[in-house]
């Protein structure tokens, strides 16, 4: 059977349009000739850039991060030592910066609801003081809050070190920062992870099973708290199982030297009692260590501090109560204790040398050694001695296995340490190296469970254990909280004047009160409004963040500014700043527009 071949022509009027013509094809050309002028212009730049980087001999690779840093760091969320290299350096810089980042928002964000909220009130008083905060302190640049934090306030106004704030809960406040216990992880942590994945899946598996339930009985209601209650409680039963048969590690031990009042808390595996290198530390142990009978000694001086000058002061390491049988602070010298007499502020560590004038056998004001305007002469020779009976200090060893007590010298010794023994910035008197220190010290390690309690300690004038945030931490977090704050709070007011009056209105129709008005109908549709403009504030905060060196700050930016000046290679350490803070903002940008989407209002 023959088939026949038949053709279409185009009607008269429509013949095929040409490529050149056709507009879907030259959209898609265009873009291609876009892209490929991108390509060519990058390559001439990096190739241009690679030039001038031979020419000039500058170091344009990264293999400079695993030198050796020799950079020192006050503050190290992660183990760090002047040994390590550069790259080690770095990430703790990026930690650092995480920390002030992290804390800074969260602390900003209620600082700045707050106020933004008190800007709206009734009250004259409050609606006031918000809007004198917003424009004083928005208006301020952050360099001057950050300088002003750091110099004028928390420098001079807090006491030294060696005689903080104390209060309840075994908080410390001093001029180098606070300091307060926290748990950390202990060797047994690793037992306890097991019970926590079981913990997180059986919280999500009831969160799952209380939605279905509330959507099958088509009610309204909110299936987190009972998914967290489980959590919690599946948590608390894997660590109460995990502390049965606790027990320290095989073979632990304390290589304690008394002489400097410091130790280390290790698996002896060679059964030598000393601690060598290649021996596993026991970081977060809870270690007591006792010392029937031991001396301490310290000279008298004039100190500045709080903004006043503090007379004939002295100053031994900080003793509490509980830590000792019995305490006894006395002159070295006899002519001294026939002359002076002791008044103290906080016994048996913190007191003023005076001379008892009137004879009341009490400090009166101008009995201390320097209330004339020349001074007394050999101020400094005048030392004390304390003595101390059945000390007993349970201590934490820090994330490298150590610990730090008083230095105690022997209540037997001939004659105490001499003065020029004593430590760089510090009030107390060490003794000498050379000087045996006959002392009856006893180590006593305590079994762990997962999480340990670590408090903090002043064994000579510098805390050790529990969290320490310095000064110029805390400086750069409240300049940065503070300023950030003042503009969170105008986007908060704007975006709860953005509601409807007649949503608040509607919802005191149903009887509800202002709070459950604001908090139930206004707050969470003004957070629609508040969102998209308060991630660009938390971007700026991170951002902001780079002029910690102001405070002394060691964050991302001014350590690889160090690293750069040291390394030479100044173009791969501004990329590294570049990708760090590129990829911290980049994520909080992700998640809070992921939140952003979800409150959006869906259209039909």
């Amino acid at each position: 059977m023959a088939t026949s071949q038949r053709t279409f022509d185009l009607p008269l009027g429509h013949e095929r349009i040409p490529f050149y013509r056709n507009v879907k094809i030259l959209r898609v050309l265009s873009q291609l000739v876009f892209l490929a002028l991108i390509i060519i212009a990058g390559y001439i730049l990096v190739n241009n850039v690679r030039t001038a980087i031979q020419t000039s001999n500058l170091r344009a690779d990264f293999g400079f991060l695993v030198n050796r840093a020799g950079i020192p760091i006050s503050e190290t969320p992660i183990q760090y030592d002047t040994s390590d290299n550069y790259g080690r350096a770095m990430l703790v810089g990026l930690v650092n910066t995480l920390k002030i980042a992290l804390i800074g928002v969260a602390l900003a964000t209620l600082l700045g609801i707050t106020v933004g909220v008190m800007g709206l009130s009734q009250n004259w008083l409050l609606r006031n003081i918000a809007v004198s905060y917003v424009e004083v302190l928005r208006n301020t640049p952050l360099a001057v809050q950050i300088v002003f934090w750091f110099t004028a306030v928390l420098t001079p106004v807090p006491p030294r070190a060696s005689a903080p704030l104390v209060f309840p809960g075994g908080i410390y406040l001093s001029n180098v920062g606070i300091a307060f216990p926290w748990l950390f992880r202990s060797y047994r942590f690793a037992w306890w992870v097991p019970g926590l994945i079981l913990a997180v899946a059986a919280g999500v598996a009831m969160y799952i099973y209380h939605q279905r339930q509330l959507t099958r009985a088509d009610q309204v209601g909110n299936p987190l708290p009972r998914a967290l209650g489980v959590t919690v409680a599946v948590a608390a039963l894997s660590y109460t199982l995990t502390l049965m048969g606790n027990s320290t590690p095989a073979d632990s031990q304390v290589d304690f030297l008394a002489e400097r009042g410091r130790g280390t808390a290790f698996v002896d595996a060679n059964g030598n009692s000393e601690f060598d290198d290649d021996e596993r530390h026991l970081a977060y142990l809870p270690v007591t260590v006792s010392v029937a009978e031991g001396r301490l000694s310290t000279n008298v001086q004039n100190i500045t501090e709080g903004r006043r000058y503090v007379y004939s002061s002295f100053r031994f390491p900080l003793l509490e109560e509980h830590e000792y049988t019995s305490a006894e602070v006395s002159f070295a010298d006899e002519g001294d204790a026939a002359r002076y007499s002791l008044h103290f502020t906080r016994y048996p560590s913190i007191g003023t040398v005076y001379e008892d004038r009137n004879g009341n056998n009490e400090f009166d004001v101008g009995e201390n050694l320097d209330a004339t305007a020349d001074g007394p002469t050999g101020l400094s020779d005048i030392e004390l001695l304390l003595t101390v009976q059945g000390f007993s200090r349970r201590v934490t060893t820090d994330r490298v296995g150590q610990l730090r007590t008083p230095i105690f010298e022997s209540p037997n010794a001939e004659e105490a340490a001499p003065a020029n023994n004593m430590r760089p910035g510090s009030l107390f008197s060490a003794p000498a190296e050379s000087e045996e220190a006959a002392l009856e010290v006893t180590t006593t390690l305590h079994p762990a469970g997962p999480l340990v309690l670590s408090r903090p300690t002043l064994p000579i004038s510098g805390y050790v254990g529990g969290v320490r945030l310095s000064t110029s931490y805390l400086a750069l977090l409240l300049a940065l909280v503070v300023y950030t704050a003042s503009f969170i709070a105008e986007i908060v007011r704007a975006g709860i004047l953005a509601v409807p009056k007649g949503q608040g209105e509607a919802a005191k129709s149903l009887g509800l009160n202002d709070g459950q008005t604001f908090r139930l109908v206004v707050f969470p549709q003004a957070m629609r409004v508040i969102l998209p403009p308060l991630i660009s504030e938390y971007l700026n905060l991170t951002k902001n963040s780079s002029l910690a060196p102001l405070a002394g700050y060691a964050e991302i930016f001014s350590i690889s500014v160090i690293v750069a000046n040291q390394s030479g290679a100044s173009i791969p350490a501004i990329m590294i700043i570049m990708v760090a803070y590129l990829t911290i903002s980049l994520l909080f940008a992700f998640v809070l527009n992921t939140v952003n989407a979800r409150m959006a209002l869906v259209e039909r």
